[in-house]
C-alpha cells in the first residue's frame, strides 16, 4: 500500500494529494491519503473524489510513502511522518521542484531527522526539464490511458473555457453552434461561475461539467480531443487530463491567448484563439487526420518524458500491481468491442423508499436473457422483495438525518457501487434524480449507463440536473402512459427510447376464487364485498384521515370485508387495528389481492395504475401529490374522463363516502368494468426494456 502526503497539509497540497493517488490508481497501484489530511472546507466534488483513497495509515501496512511537493516542508507534515513509526521495510520518496542544490539538502536533512533514514528524493525538475504547467504540486506523470473510440465515429471534444470566454457577446451562440455539429460530441468545461453562466442561459442545454466535476482520468475518458481556451493552462486537473488524452492518441489543441502549452515541446496543434475559428479548425486540421495523430502521439519524446513508467523507476518501488484491463469505449453506431469478460446488469432502482422503482425493475429483469448476470443495488425497503424474487442484492445505504452532510449516504454508495461494478457493465437505473454516485461511477468505470425514466413530471419539477445528467448514459428508457396525452419528451435522440408501460403480469383468473376462499379462512368470517385499500405507508403524503374515514363507512357493513394493504415493514397507524370489517395485511403481492377485488382505493402511482387499467380492476383513485413525485393527479384524471375509474383528492373526504356507497350499492363497478373491457391499451413495453438493455454495449463514454 502506498501512501501520498503533501509537503503542507492545506487544501491545496490535499487536493494535489487525491489528484496524484487518482494516477496512481490508474496504473494499477493501491494507494491511501491519510484522512487526517482532508480539511473541513472541502466541497461536495471534493469528498466523492477523496473518498476511495480516504484512510488511517496504521490501517493497512505501507509498502512506501511518497511526500509530494517536498520542496515545501511544513512541521504538521514532518510531525504526522514522525508518528508513523514507519517499519524499516517502507521506503520513503521526496518528489519536489526544487529551486536549487540547497533547496533539495534542506529536504533531504529535515526527512531524515524525523524518519531515521535518508529517504529518496527526485527532483522532478531533473526528471520532466520542460512540464506542461509550472509551478506544480502534483507529479504530472500519467499512465497509459485507454484507447479511443475509431476514428469515423463522431469526435468527443472537450472544449476548456474559462468563464470570462464565455461572457462574451457571441461565445454561447458559437459554442451552441459547434454542438450541433453531427461530427463532434460536445461538452463545456469551465469553472463554477461559467457553469452557473449557461445553466441559466437561454443555451442551457449544452453539456457542461465543472472544472473540478471529475478527476483526470475520468475526464480524459470522457474525450478524443480538448480544446483548451484562456491564458495558458488552468491547474493541474486539466493539465493531468491533457498528458492522459495525449498518451491515449487524443488530440489537444493549444487555444490559450500566447501558446503557453505549446511552448513548453508538449505535442498539441496550435489552434486558434477564437471559439468562431475552432469548428473550420477541427474539419480541416483534426478529423481528416485523427489516425495520423495518434501515431504520432506514440513516438513523441516529450510526451514519453512524462510517462508515469519513469516516475515507477526513479522511485524504484516494489513491483506495481498489473493495471485494470483497459476497456476502451467501443463505438456508439456499429459493432462494439466485445468486453473481456460477460458484462453483468446491475439494477439500482430508487429515490426515496423505491419500492415502485424496484418492483419496476424487477418486471424487465424478469425478461432478461441470463438471470445469472443479473444483480440490484438497492435500499433496504426493496431488498427482501428483489431477493423474495431470486435476485442478489448489493445494499444501499439510506439517507439519514444523522449524517452531517445530506449526500453523506450517497458516497457510502458510491464506494459500493465503484466495488462492484467493472468495465463494460451495464448499470440500470430507475428513478427522476441521478444521484453523484451513480453519475460518478458510470463516468469512472466506463460502464454502460441506461436510464428507465418515468414521465408525467409536475409543472416546475423539471430540473436541469437531472436532464444534463442524461448525457452519461448510452440509452434512455422511457416507458410510456397508457394515455397519449400524459407523455411528454423532455429529451430526443437516438439514445432516447419509448417503449409500452411496463406492468406487472397478475395471477390467473381462476385464482381469484380461491383467494378470496382463503381470505374468508384466514379472518374466520363470510363475505360478499371485498374492499382493498392501497394508499402507501405515509411517506410521500399522509392519507390516515382518507383510511380511517373508510373503515368508518365499512365498519357497519356485515357483508365486507376490507382489506388495508401494506408492504412489510411499513408504518401502521395504531388505530387501524380496532376497526371491525377492517384487517392490514402485509404483503409483497398487493397486485392478487388488487385484482380479487369489488372495489380498490389506490394512489394513482406509475405501477399500481397501470395495474389498474390492464387489469381491468373498478378503482377509486386518491392522488399522491408530494413536490418530489410525478403528476398523480393528471394521471387519474385520464382515467376518470375516460369514465374507466373514479378520482377523488384528498381532501373530498364526503365525495369518497358517496363513491364508496356507489360502489357497493350501486351500479358504479359495473360502469367501470365496462369501460375498461372497452379500453384500447398499447401493449406492455417489458420485453422491449430488456431487449434494449441486453442488446451489445454501443457506449460512447
Amino acid at each position: 500500500m502506498i501512501l501520498v502526503t503533501s509537503g503542507q497539509r492545506d487544501e491545496r497540497g490535499f487536493d494535489a494529494c487525491v489528484q496524484f493517488a487518482w494516477l496512481l490508481k490508474a496504473r494499477g497501484h493501491a494507494v491511501i491519503v491519510d484522512a487526517a489530511s482532508a480539511p473541513e472546507s472541502l466541497n461536495r466534488s471534493q469528498k466523492y473524489e477523496a473518498a476511495p483513497f480516504l484512510a488511517e495509515p496504521g490501517d493497512a501496512p505501507l509498502s512506501q510513502v511518497l511526500v509530494i511537493g517536498a520542496q515545501d516542508l511544513g512541521q504538521d507534515t514532518l510531525a504526522a511522518l514522525r508518528d508513523l513509526r514507519l517499519p524499516a521495510q517502507c521506503r520513503v520518496a521526496a518528489l519536489g521542484c526544487f529551486a536549487d542544490v540547497q533547496a533539495r539538502i534542506s529536504a533531504t536533512a529535515r526527512l531524515a531527522y524525523v524518519l531515521g533514514r535518508d529517504p529518496v528524493v527526485v527532483d522532478l525538475l531533473a526528471l520532466q526539464p520542460k512540464p506542461i504547467r509550472d509551478h506544480q504540486l502534483a507529479p504530472l506523470f500519467v499512465p497509459p490511458a485507454a484507447g479511443l473510440r475509431p476514428p469515423d465515429q463522431p469526435l468527443r471534444l472537450l472544449l476548456v473555457v474559462p468563464p470570462e470566454a464565455l461572457e462574451e457577446a457571441d461565445a454561447l451562440p458559437v459554442i451552441e453552434a459547434l454542438s450541433n455539429q453531427p461530427a463532434v460530441e460536445l461538452c463545456v468545461v469551465t469553472a463554477g461561475r461559467g457553469k452557473d453562466m449557461i445553466r441559466s442561459s437561454r443555451y442551457s442545454d449544452l453539456r457542461v461539467l465543472g472544472i473540478s466535476e471529475f478527476p483526470a482520468p475520468v475526464m480524459a475518458g470522457m474525450a478524443d480531443a480538448a480544446a483548451i481556451f484562456g491564458a495558458n493552462m488552468p491547474g493541474e486537473r486539466i493539465a493531468a487530463m491533457a498528458l492522459l488524452l495525449m498518451r491515449a492518441g487524443g488530440v489537444v489543441i493549444d487555444c490559450t491567448d500566447k501558446g503557453a502549452i505549446a511552448a513548453t515541446g508538449a505535442p498539441v496543434l496550435r489552434g486558434p484563439r477564437g471559439l468562431a475559428s475552432l469548428a473550420p479548425f477541427l474539419q480541416t486540421s483534426v478529423d481528416p487526420n485523427r489516425a495520423a495523430l495518434a501515431g504520432e502521439m506514440a513516438a513523441d519524446g516529450w510526451l514519453q518524458a512524462c510517462a508515469i513508467e519513469r516516475l515507477e523507476k526513479a522511485l524504484a518501488p516494489p513491483p506495481a500491481a498489473p493495471p485494470p484491463p483497459a476497456a476502451p469505449p467501443p463505438p456508439r453506431r456499429g459493432k462494439a468491442r466485445a468486453p473481456d469478460h460477460a458484462p453483468r446488469t446491475l439494477f439500482m432502482p430508487t429515490n426515496g423508499v423505491g419500492l415502485g422503482h424496484a418492483q419496476r425493475c424487477a418486471q424487465i429483469a424478469a425478461e432478461l436473457p441470463d438471470a445469472a448476470q443479473v444483480g440490484f443495488a438497492a435500499y433496504p425497503s426493496c431488498v427482501p422483495m428483489l431477493r423474495a424474487r431470486g435476485h442478489a442484492c448489493l445494499p444501499l445505504v439510506p439517507r439519514s438525518d444523522r449524517h452531517g452532510d445530506d449526500y453523506a449516504n450517497d458516497i457510502v454508495n458510491y464506494l459500493r457501487l465503484s466495488q462492484v461494478v467493472r468495465p463494460g457493465d451495464r448499470l440500470v437505473f430507475d428513478g427522476g434524480y441521478v444521484f453523484d454516485s451513480l453519475y460518478r461511477t458510470i463516468a469512472e468505470k466506463r460502464a454502460r449507463g441506461i436510464w428507465i425514466r418515468r414521465g408525467l413530471w409536475q409543472a416546475g419539477q423539471l430540473e436541469r440536473t437531472p436532464i444534463e445528467r442524461e448525457a452519461v448514459f448510452d440509452q434512455v428508457i422511457v416507458p410510456l402512459e397508457a394515455f397519449d396525452e400524459l407523455n411528454t419528451d423532455y429529451s430526443r435522440g437516438p439514445r432516447v427510447h419509448r417503449v409500452g408501460p411496463v406492468v406487472q403480469q397478475g395471477p390467473p383468473a381462476m385464482a381469484r376464487d380461491a383467494l378470496r376462499a382463503g381470505l374468508a379462512e384466514r379472518f374466520d368470517r363470510g363475505f360478499d364485498r371485498l374492499v382493498v385499500t392501497m394508499l402507501g405507508g405515509g411517506e410521500a403524503a399522509d392519507r390516515s384521515a382518507q383510511i380511517q374515514t373508510l373503515c368508518a363507512q365499512l365498519a357497519g357493513r356485515g357483508d365486507c370485508l376490507h382489506l388495508v394493504v401494506v408492504w412489510p415493514g411499513a408504518k401502521v397507524a395504531p388505530g387501524l387495528f380496532g376497526w371491525e370489517n377492517t384487517h392490514v395485511v402485509r404483503t409483497q403481492n398487493a397486485l392478487s389481492l388488487a385484482m380479487a377485488s369489488d372495489l380498490l382505493v389506490s394512489a394513482a402511482g406509475y405501477n399500481s395504475y397501470h395495474e389498474v387499467l390492464y387489469h381491468r380492476i373498478p378503482a377509486i383513485f386518491i392522488p399522491q401529490m408530494a413536490s418530489y413525485m410525478d403528476d398523480q393527479e393528471r394521471r387519474a384524471r385520464a382515467a376518470s374522463d375516460r369514465g374507466c375509474a373514479v378520482t377523488v383528492l384528498a381532501h373530498e373526504l364526503l365525495l369518497l363516502q358517496r363513491e364508496v356507497a356507489a360502489f357497493l350499492d350501486g351500479s358504479r363497478a359495473t360502469e367501470l368494468a365496462n369501460a375498461l373491457l372497452a379500453l384500447d391499451l398499447p401493449g406492455p413495453g417489458n420485453r422491449a426494456a430488456a431487449a434494449i438493455i441486453a442488446q451489445e454495449g454501443d457506449h460512447g463514454g
